[in-house]
């Protein structure tokens, strides 16, 4: 369990900083950022890896740092299930992250937030 929560921090902590060396680090070549709404634009957005990372790297997505709140985490072979809650100085956010290992690796596959403001 160490090592997937070590991916899921990995994920948040390069989205917090900006890092986007560790983003290319933790998620995994399919991963997808699955939202509803988008700021003020509603409707189900779908997000994939490249165009999140873009949003980091323009400053769209993250630069704030969060805590983090482990509410579940489950593994069933090589997937695992992470219900987190996320709180910076603007926004609080319940994801549910889903990690796979591949190559005895543990990568983040989907997140999908529930953002809302304080």
């Amino acid at each position: 369990m160490e090592e997937i929560r070590q991916a899921i921090e990995t994920f948040i902590k390069g989205g917090d900083t900006g890092d986007i060396n560790l983003l290319e680090q933790a998620l995994h070549q399919n991963y997808q950022n699955i939202q509803d709404g988008f700021f003020d634009q509603p409707g189900i957005f779908i997000i994939s890896k490249e165009e999140y990372i873009q949003l980091v790297h323009d400053k769209i997505f993250g630069g704030k740092p969060r805590t983090i709140l482990y509410h579940s985490l489950e593994q069933k072979n090589n997937i695992a299930y992470a219900q987190v809650s996320l709180e910076s100085s603007a926004l609080r956010f319940s994801s549910l992250i889903t990690c796979v290992r591949e190559n005895g690796e543990w990568k983040v596959i989907t997140n999908i937030p529930l953002i809302e403001q304080k």
